[in-house]
């Protein structure tokens, strides 16, 4: 079977099924197969593939019919032009979340000298990715990525090695600031965080793909701000007193995290939006005047 051949049926199968992103996601797919990029298919449409390769294909054709994400059959995203390791059991790395990162970066460039070291938390890390493209970007950073979960460290630390920035990130295990305070870290400059904030009633109702994630990465709570009120209700406990705060949030959330952000002394509070609009980002900082 030839490249255009494969992708043509791939695409015909995931299209009968509903996927809606089928035309890339055959692409994707059958370019992770032959261990090439996707030019390779464009500019090799006669390219013959191996008996082999025909099978692996359509078999990972057939796990994307069902709505499996196209990241865990890869197990590579790309994120903040860099490709990450990801694998089921570990949230996938989004787009908007890149906006975390800009902000990070932007706020630590700007706000800080570059010869002094700057500490920074990521909480809830999941696959590394916030904590790894900071680390990544500034050389005047380390970074405390905390996560509860195993499978999510082992990725993490994977993704740290991969893009050898291990030497800037040190992975603490644990819930929230269990770990920060069980081993004697504060002073922190920025404390960054994306963590699971859809409300539980939420969960039945997300698309089809997201649900093979886990919900321990995902469910934030009865009304989707329980993260929120415990990192921030200790924030002040572990920051210095002139740090940031930088938050993923849902849609129709920011109001509400900010009242807890001020409740907790926390103020000079700004949203940012995401690409289609919608509130996505917080900022605030402990500092007197901005």
């Amino acid at each position: 079977m030839k490249v255009r051949d494969a992708l043509r049926r791939g695409r015909e199968i995931l299209k009968n099924k509903g996927i809606e992103s089928f035309f890339l996601d055959a692409e994707v797919i059958l370019a992770h197969v032959l261990s090439k990029d996707r030019g390779f298919l464009f500019s090799h449409p006669e390219y013959e593939l191996r008996d082999k390769e025909v099978e692996d294909y359509f078999e990972k054709i057939s796990l994307r019919e069902k709505h499996y994400p196209v990241a865990y059959i890869t197990n590579c995203k790309e994120f903040y032009s860099i490709n990450l390791s990801v694998k089921e059991g570990v949230l996938i790395p989004r787009p908007e979340t890149e906006l975390v990162v800009e902000e990070a970066i932007k706020i630590i460039s700007s706000k800080y000298e570059e010869k002094v070291l700057i500490k920074v938390a990521d909480l809830c890390t999941g696959s590394g990715a916030i904590a790894v493209s900071i680390a990544l970007n500034l050389k005047n950073v380390f970074c405390y990525a905390s996560d509860i979960s195993d499978v999510s460290l082992e990725v993490a630390l994977e993704n740290a090695r991969k893009h050898k920035v291990e030497d800037k990130i040190c992975l603490l295990k644990g819930n929230l600031w269990e770990p920060f305070y069980s081993n004697n870290i504060f002073g922190l400059d920025v404390v960054i965080s994306n963590p699971p904030y859809i409300p539980e009633q939420d969960l039945s109702g997300l698309p089809l793909d997201v649900k093979y994630e886990p919900e321990i990465a995902l469910n934030g709570g009865p009304d989707g701000l329980y993260f929120y009120r415990e990192i921030i209700g200790n924030c002040r406990n572990f920051m210095k007193p002139n740090g940031y705060v930088i938050f993923e949030i849902g849609e129709n959330q920011a109001e509400a995290i900010k009242d807890i952000l001020y409740k907790n002394g926390i103020g000079n509070f700004r949203v940012l939006k995401d690409y289609a609009g919608r509130d996505r980002v917080v900022v605030a900082s402990l500092r007197q005047e901005e």
